[in-house]
């Protein structure tokens, strides 16, 4: 066991009720992701002071996604915007009603 991960226990252990239930989910989480990348997850969530198994598996999932780089910026030319001629607002039920 990694030196970051008995210390990332020991917290756990002390900022929630149920650890074992979190420890269990984050064994589950390094057969599915790899025990390297939750390792770097748990250093990191550590380094956070997060503790418990969805900020690790938060981590693992954000990593995991794809980042998408920006495309072009599209800009609109007058002429592609609508014309539209809208009546003007009836703001009469809005205005304060006199006192009875």
């Amino acid at each position: 066991m990694r030196p970051h991960a008995k210390a990332y226990a020991r917290k756990l252990e002390d900022k929630r009720f149920n650890s074992l239930h979190h420890l269990q989910k984050i064994v589950a989480l390094s057969e599915i992701y790899g025990p390297q990348k939750v390792a770097r997850a748990m250093e990191d969530a550590l380094t956070f002071e997060a503790y418990g198994c969805e900020y690790i598996a938060h981590l693992l999932e954000q990593r995991e996604r794809p980042t998408v780089l920006p495309g072009a910026l599209h800009l609109t030319r007058r002429a592609d915007l609508l014309d539209l001629d809208l009546p003007p607002a009836d703001l009469t039920p809005y205005e304060p009603k006199p006192n009875v």
